[in-house]
This record gives structure tokens, sequence and C-alpha cells, in this order.
């Protein structure tokens, strides 16, 4: 059986990695289930699942407590986080956000197999998730599906590596237009349901500049070997053009429990038992070049990608605000980037080392995004 530990387990990735154990109960021992909160959610996953350990990270009620199974030990915190990890063959986690990056940490260094579906985490601990590669299994469906491309060819043979982008809400929007875009058009993305931040990111495009930046840390490729294309149908995760001129494709429906069972059970191919179907449902396949006037973000994060360092978490922190402020009807839409762009040209700070000194820095871009909103405030 595989000693399982889910961080993250309420959300939507988390939910999806509960299914499959569901489905393959003999297969997984599930040593703990970690949330932000002590929801609702979290104990009736407790209650059905019975983990080891159940750890939140805020203080649950004595009613919360008092209905947990008998077989089931509550800690909080750090303390829950690390005790799962130690007794976990595998730890998923599916954290949003820069609360991921503990987790990330703690996993590769006590030398568990980490199932990455935590951007921010990969991207900002490049030089520690390149050291324990062999333990990175990646989650998400495009840098999942470049896993296993990459694992049926030479990397000397690749001349292009593509990610493709559905092109969000607004691929077909003119750019005069986007000015005028308010949050509920943004949070409505054509392919996927995920939460507020995320969707916004795809919307602008951001999410997929990221994800190039985390192929670069993920697989250890120069970032100009990868191009971001767009790919309405969500069916093709991820391609590889060979030098021969062929192209490889990894396809699959839009189900984020597909790269989970490849992630789960890997090297293990694993029956899916959620959505079957036939090659003809995969039908059409068609791709477009990006327009780089209106996404602007594909070209800042590629700019990132190549210098790296302090500007990743600033990237993110910047991001986050710029988002933030959008969904609160305080920015419009088409400033998102420009403000983005704008925090990255003010850096004045060092590399980081530590865990630390990221988080500081993410925290700095996120602060100074907010000062020059306020600036441009009349």
């Amino acid at each position: 059986m595989i000693k399982l530990g889910i961080v993250g387990s309420t959300g939507s990735v988390g939910s999806q990695a509960l299914d499959v154990v569901r489905a393959y109960r003999n297969e997984f021992e599930l040593v703990g289930i970690v949330a932000k909160r002590a929801s609702d959610k979290l104990l009736k996953q407790a209650i059905e699942f019975k983990p080891k350990f159940v750890v939140s990270y805020e203080d649950p009620s004595k009613d919360w407590l008092s209905s947990l199974p008998e077989e089931c030990k509550y800690l909080k915190g750090e303390e829950g986080l690390l005790a799962v990890i130690e007794e976990s063959e595998r730890i998923l986690n599916a954290v949003g956000g820069v609360d991921g990056l503990l987790p990330t940490f703690y996993t590769l260094s006590k030398n568990k197999i980490l199932l990455a579906s935590n951007k921010e985490s990969i991207v900002c601990l490049e030089n520690l998730v390149r050291e324990k590669s062999e333990k990175v299994i990646p989650v998400d469906s495009e840098h999942n599906a470049t896993f296993q491309l990459l694992s049926m060819v030479k990397r000397e043979d690749i001349t292009k590596i593509y990610l493709t982008a559905s092109g969000g809400p607004f691929k077909d929007t003119p750019l005069e237009e986007l000015s005028k875009v308010k949050p509920e058009q943004a949070l409505c993305h054509p392919r996927w349901k995920m939460g507020k931040k995320i969707t916004v990111d795809s919307a602008t495009l951001m999410n997929k500049g990221i994800e190039l930046l985390e192929a670069k840390a993920l697989f250890n490729i120069d970032p100009d070997l990868i191009e971001i294309v767009i790919h309405p149908q969500s069916l093709v995760h991820g391609a590889v053009k060979l030098k021969d001129g062929n192209f490889f494709f990894c396809v699959s429906p839009t189900d984020m429990r597909i790269p989970l069972i490849n992630a789960l059970f890997y090297p293990e191919r694993f029956y899916n038992p959620f959505n079957q179907v036939d090659i003809f449902e995969l039908s059409p396949i068609t791709f477009e070049r990006i327009d780089r006037e209106k996404f602007m973000s594909i070209e800042l994060c590629e700019w990132v990608a190549r210098v790296g360092g302090v500007y990743v978490p600033v990237l993110l922190g910047a991001d986050e605000r710029a988002v933030e402020l959008f969904l609160e009807e305080k920015i419009t839409f088409d400033s998102i980037v420009p403000l983005v762009r704008e925090v990255l040209s003010c850096v004045d700070l060092k590399d980081p080392k530590t865990v630390e000194e990221i988080k500081y820095a993410v925290e700095w871009g996120y602060k100074k995004l907010d000062e020059l909103v306020l600036k441009k405030t009349p």
C-alpha cells in the first residue's frame, strides 16, 4: 500500500485526489490530510477516510474535535504537517499560493516523494527541486504531460517543448475591450473549474507564464526551448517536437483525476475509472499563436525565467495583490500585468537563500504593488 499524505485536501486538486483514493481503497494508506481551516469539508473527509492524522492551521471548535473518528489524531499546524510528512511515502502538495512553500521544502528535505501541484513552491525552490528531481512527480496536467513525454524521448532529440493554454475567457476579446472586463467575466473559465486567483491568472495568461517558470525548474529546461500556444479544446496537455520532425502529444479529457492517477501510482499505470472516452470525442484539435500584445504576461514571465533569482517571488507577490485589487474592482483587468511589470522594475533586493527570505520577497512584491496603486489613485 502507498502511504499517502495530502496537504490541501479540501481544495479542488486535493478533493479529486481523494476521488482516486476512494476508487482504489486497497492501494493506499491515507496517513494524513492537511487543510488551512477546520471546516465541515475536512471533517467529512476525516469521517469517510479515517486517516491517522487530521491537521488544520486554524483552531477547531470543541464540537468539531469531538466529531472526529477515534482512529484520527488531531494535530495543529506545522507540527501536524511534519507528522504527516514523516510517516508518508508520498506527499501531494495541493496547497494554493506561497503557503505551499514549507510543505515542498519539508517533503524534499526529508527525501520523500513530492507529488507537485503547488506552482509557487516549485518556482521559488528551483535549486532544491533540481537537486531532488528524482523525488518530484508533477501533478498539474501540463507538467504531468511533459513529464510523461520526456520519459519517452532523448533530451538531445527535442527541439521544442509546447505548453498549451486554453486562451481563457478573453481569447477572442478585442484588446480595447479589456479595460471594461468585470470580475465575474474573468472568473468564467471556458474549460476548468478552479479557485478565483488561478482563474483570473488564466484570464491574463499569467498562470501559463508561471507554468513556463515551473517547467524550467522541474525539468531543467532552457526557457528558450519552451513555447506557449493557444489550444482552445484543452485536450493536448503537452507536446514535444523532435529533430526528425515528429511531434509527440499527450492527450486526454479535461479531468484532473487523469494526471492524478498517473502521479499517485507512478511508475505503474492504473485503469482510469472516471472518464473514459473514445478517440472521436477528442476532435477537433487546433492550435493558435498567442496575441502577445493582448497577453503581455507571457513576455514578462519569459524575461523572469531568464533572470530568475529574487524576481520570481516578487512576481508572485505582485501578481497576487494585483488580482486581489482587480477582484475588489479597485484596478482594471488590463492594468494587472503592467502593474506587476512596474513592480519588477523597482526590485532592489538580493536573491533569497532561505524560505523566510523567499516569503519576504513575495511580501515585498505584494506591498510594492499596493504602493504603486496608491500613488496612481487620485
